[in-house]
């Protein structure tokens, strides 16, 4: 039975139309039934059913159950907003032309620095009586401008002691000679201020032959200023000749100062406020010697200005850096302002 019925359903299929197919089915059940295994085509139900189903009414789209069931369709809403719309043509923004340099003022210092190597080469490449004249008279202009800036310059230096360099040192012979005498002075009292204050350490080796004639050296300055000097024996050994017997050996301060050549010379102060000052490592003069000793000492605050400057052969005057920080372009564009304040800087120092 089971395989009439196989063959009756596979009949219907072949066949594609509505008609054959349920004669088939009712020969499959064969008692005119309309379901087939149990599910009703449709036939049992009422016209009125019938004429209203969809599938009826486009019934030549084929069986039902071939189709997906139709989805409605929700508008999508899109999350990316709409981008603004271009103009079609934007009008080209025209920028004012760039403005033409002013030209030099003619026979102006600016106008020279840039034509008179043109005024120059053209008497050169075409030497005519023309060109080669131009140029001579233009040359003459030039040295005229500057023999009068020289001039004025001249009068405004002699008539302001502050611009006079005749104030920080005499310009005469004798005058000079002064200043050095005074000089020479000025450094005798500052090396033997420092003398009662201050001693020299002199770190030797006994094979350093530098080092006898700086022994030498050191003596002078223990009798000129009455600096005392202590000898230390980086060998342990005296040094040749009997210079300076009561020496003492080195116990690490050579290490400690950074010794690394012979001689060496620091000078030293006791107390709170001292401390050791390399003076050199090395040969050095007495007269140098003496230089670094009140340089670096007053560098140090061993020394005050005025024992220091009065060691010089030139009267030191210089715009301080608070001064010159000070100065804005306010004061760049008021030349009196200008004058005034690096002139009241400089008068302090007289």
């Amino acid at each position: 039975m089971i395989k009439a019925h196989t063959s009756c359903l596979l009949f219907a299929l072949s066949c594609g139309g509505l008609v054959n197919a349920g004669e088939a089915n009712k020969a499959a059940n064969g008692d005119g039934s309309s379901l087939f295994y149990g599910v009703s085509d449709g036939r049992e139900q009422s016209p009125s059913v019938l004429n209203s189903s969809p599938f009826y009414e486009d019934k030549e789209r084929g069986w039902f159950w071939y189709e997906a069931p139709a989805v409605d369709e929700e508008p999508v809403e899109n999350d990316i907003a709409p981008s603004p719309e271009l103009p079609l043509s934007q009008e080209k923004k025209t920028e004012p032309p760039p403005a033409k340099p002013l030209e030099a003022k003619p026979l102006s210092a600016e106008w020279f620095r840039k034509n008179m190597e043109k005024y120059r080469d053209q008497a050169i490449d075409e030497p005519t009586a023309q060109n080669v004249s131009a140029y001579m008279y233009l040359q003459r202009v030039m040295l005229d401008k500057a023999e009068k800036f020289t001039e004025v310059s001249q009068q405004v230096v002699m008539s302001d002691p502050v611009l006079d360099e005749n104030s920080r040192r005499p310009i005469a012979t004798f005058g000079a000679f002064a200043m050095d005498e005074r000089a020479t002075q000025g450094t005798e009292k500052a090396a033997k201020k420092l003398a009662e204050n201050a001693g020299l350490w002199f770190f030797y080796a006994s094979t350093c032959e530098f080092c006898i004639k700086a022994a030498g050296v050191l003596k002078g300055l223990m009798n000129a200023y009455g600096f005392k000097v202590l000898p230390i024996a980086l060998d342990g050994l005296p040094l040749p000749g009997g210079e300076f017997p009561d020496f003492t050996i080195d116990r690490g301060q050579a290490k400690k100062l950074g010794v690394e050549t012979t001689p060496a010379l620091f000078l030293v102060k006791p107390g709170q406020n001292g401390g050791a000052i390399q003076l050199g490592q090395g040969l050095l003069s007495g007269d140098e010697i003496i230089k670094r000793a009140i340089a670096l000492s007053r560098q140090n605050g061993w020394l005050n200005n005025t024992d220091y400057n009065d060691t010089l052969k030139v009267k030191p005057m210089q715009v301080d850096n608070q001064t010159i920080q000070g100065i804005n372009e306010r004061v760049m564009e008021n030349p009196n302002e200008l004058v005034k304040t690096i002139r009241d800087n400089l008068r302090k120092q007289f």
